[in-house]
């Protein structure tokens, strides 16, 4: 039972995902600006059009009064129409335009004297106006333009301002103002919810793009590999038959010495030739190929146990930013290392339940860690972003990394529960 009462609190309780700062940068990114000003010129001259249709008849009736009215709502929206196609400042122009329309139905309240034409219709528009504003500025400069609306209320139907208007019912005087706040806060909490789930949507596009680069990448590193391997494999195929002639000849002659080390010289030759299968997984066997290719440009092996089947689970995003920064950091320490002294070694196990990884490298100066246990980067612009993905990653599969170091060796260490 408790579980159920939990599980249903849970379901309503609201969840806080992006602040304000976010909001904010969003409703400001140039895609949404535009997108925003296309629909704020869109409605303005659809009620430019309806103001317009409605002066014709109140001509027709010699209704003054109602012809004023349009015509200033006609001169103000398209003042903003203006100033919302030459300019970003959408958001100010949402609330200048919210305000400045409470502010013209404000004087056409107090100064209508034909109580029997009814203002009600314009009260139903001053009770949408959170929903119009939350969409056309976002939910913080929404929720501000929509402001108006309450101000509006308020002062009409809480100050001795309601004698001037056309007598209302008393749930009319007494509850339109809370009943606009209920608004108020029902427009906010879509808008937010709207906002977050394209904030959603951006973040997770950007992600699948970049993932997508980098396995665009991958493969076309791969293939280069892949390429410079049969480019060796040929070459020595070719001379396969003299290097067999040369020792033929070293081993009649009992040089026996010399043979073991034409062997030895013969075996380092195929040391150009990268390993390209460590293991089932091909995403780690790419990965693996590519650093230990980079390796041997530095001018030394890496030391590769894996054992990872093709599919296990963990999200391939997840598993590709784990493997790819655990390597991109270890490759660059030993660049910073003597040519004599550099080599990485990497473990990579899933043995049905967890996922553990182990990197070990030399340093070549001594690694300084923050509070978090995280080590401190050391370049000349640092970023320290690849330990924190890494950590971030162990984490959300219920795990732990750890990052030390022991002498002059740095050592990762991540374990992660994939069932």
């Amino acid at each position: 039972m408790n579980l159920k009462l939990t599980s249903a609190f849970s379901f309503y309780k609201w969840k806080h995902r992006y602040s304000i700062k976010e909001l904010i940068e969003f409703e400001n990114d140039p895609n949404v600006v535009e997108q925003r000003k296309r629909t704020i010129s869109i409605l303005f001259i659809a009620f430019i059009i309806y103001s317009i249709s409605a002066t014709i008849p109140a001509l027709m009736a010699s209704y003054g009064h109602a012809v004023v009215t349009n015509i200033f709502v006609q001169l103000f929206l398209l003042t903003n129409l203006i100033l919302v196609r030459t300019t970003r400042k959408h958001t100010n122009i949402a609330i200048f335009t919210s305000f400045g329309l409470c502010l013209i139905l404000f004087l056409s309240f107090i100064t209508e004297t034909d109580w029997t034409i009814g203002m009600d219709a314009y009260w139903l528009f001053v009770l949408i106006l959170p929903f119009v504003t939350n969409y056309l500025a976002g939910v913080i400069y929404g929720g501000i333009s929509a402001l108006s609306g309450f101000v509006l209320s308020v002062t009409l139907f809480y100050t001795d301002l309601v004698n001037y208007l056309q007598p209302y019912g008393r749930n009319m005087v007494q509850w339109f103002p809370i009943i606009y706040l209920v608004a108020m806060f029902t427009a906010a909490v879509i808008e937010y919810e709207l906002t977050a789930y394209q904030i959603d949507k951006k973040l997770s596009d950007e992600k699948l793009a970049y993932f997508q680069n980098e396995r665009t990448r991958r493969l076309k590193e791969q293939l280069s590999i892949y390429q410079n391997n049969e480019q060796v494999i040929r070459r020595y195929k070719h001379d396969l038959r003299h290097y067999n002639r040369v020792l033929a000849s070293l081993i009649q002659e009992k040089e026996y010495d010399k043979a073991a080390e034409y062997l030895r010289e013969f075996d380092s030759m195929l040391e150009q030739v990268t390993v390209v299968s460590f293991c089932e997984n091909s995403i780690v066997n790419e990965l693996l190929t590519i650093y230990a290719s980079r390796c041997q440009k530095l001018g030394f092996k890496m030391r590769v146990k894996a054992m990872v089947p093709e599919r296990f689970p963990m999200e391939e995003t997840d598993l590709t930013s784990l493997v790819a920064n655990a390597l991109e950091n270890a490759v660059e320490a030993q660049e910073r290392v003597d040519a004599d002294k550099r080599q990485i070694k990497i473990e990579i196990v899933y043995n049905g339940k967890k996922l553990k990884l182990m990197t070990q490298n030399p340093v070549a100066v001594a690694t300084s860690f923050g509070n978090d246990g995280l080590p401190i980067s050391t370049r000349d612009i640092p970023s320290g972003i690849g330990s924190h993905q890494i950590k971030s990653i162990a984490e959300k599969y219920s795990g732990a990394a750890s990052f030390t170091q022991e002498g002059n060796n740095f050592i990762l260490k991540a374990v992660m529960t994939c069932l």
